[in-house]
């Protein structure tokens, strides 16, 4: 028996490979490629990117030394597209999706994930040290919010930690305030993207719930930035956050 995903196996019924292909599909399973591409079929109009920061109708989510690292195109039709530009250590390009459609550079990686539906997309470079993962969901919008609001919570714990000598207060009017901004649609297409960035001088861990800056120890908090070209931008050991430029 040769077990195949549900997309292959209707390729080897139409008899896509012969069984001596088949066979050696399942001996040796492994990419043996130099690049493995593929397209995410996730199209929407209206995104919210949740990156540590949350970003609706932003251009670039991330930017680092003034490269794009995230962040969306808008094609003719209004369809929000993802682009990505992930670098190792080194500073090899490790993965690259231009408009939905992305290339991993197999040597560089020590494994590749892309689950079944096509909604999550997980890298892991050869050196370990970085590492990304990408989701997409349509929540419906209770859902959304409160994902936000624990998300919101996380932020502030974190911040309490970090600084005990100011008395930080909950307020929860922001994740109310952007719900409103996007127009509270009854469902919100999401990319949630979060994991370790690690090349040159920069080390970025992205979490749900803020940014690190590992290099120099600062923790940025869940920050919203609606509109304008730049969320979140690093470069030569500065940071600027919330830039709302066109």
């Amino acid at each position: 028996m040769i077990a195949l995903c549900a997309n292959h196996a209707s390729l080897a019924d139409g008899g896509r490979w012969t069984k001596d292909q088949l066979r050696k599909l399942k001996k040796e399973p492994y990419v043996s490629l130099d690049k493995v591409s593929e397209y995410y079929d996730y199209l929407r109009k209206d995104v919210v990117c949740v990156v540590g920061n949350v970003a609706y109708n932003i251009k670039n989510v991330l930017e680092i030394n003034d490269e794009r690292v995230i962040g969306f195109e808008k094609d003719s039709e209004g369809y929000s597209r993802l682009n990505l530009l992930i670098r190792n250590k080194c500073g090899h390009p490790i993965l690259v999706m231009e408009n939905n459609s992305w290339i991993a550079f197999s040597k560089a990686l020590f494994d590749l994930r892309c689950s079944l539906r096509g909604k999550e997309l997980e890298i892991v470079s050869k050196d370990k040290e970085t590492n990304l993962h990408i989701r997409f969901d349509d929540y419906p919008l209770e859902k959304f919010r409160n994902q936000l609001l624990e998300c919101y919570k996380l932020s502030l714990s974190e911040l309490r930690k970090r600084d005990k000598t100011r008395e930080l207060l909950p307020d929860f009017s922001s994740v109310e305030e952007f719900i409103s901004y996007i127009g509270s649609p009854d469902t919100v297409p999401t990319w949630t993207i979060k994991g370790h960035l690690s090349w040159g001088n920069v080390e970025l861990s992205l979490n749900i719930h803020g940014i690190k800056d590992l290099k120099n120890g600062f923790f940025f908090g869940m920050t919203f930035v609606m509109g304008g070209k730049t969320a979140f931008g690093f470069r030569d050991g500065s940071v600027v956050l919330g830039v709302s430029g066109n």
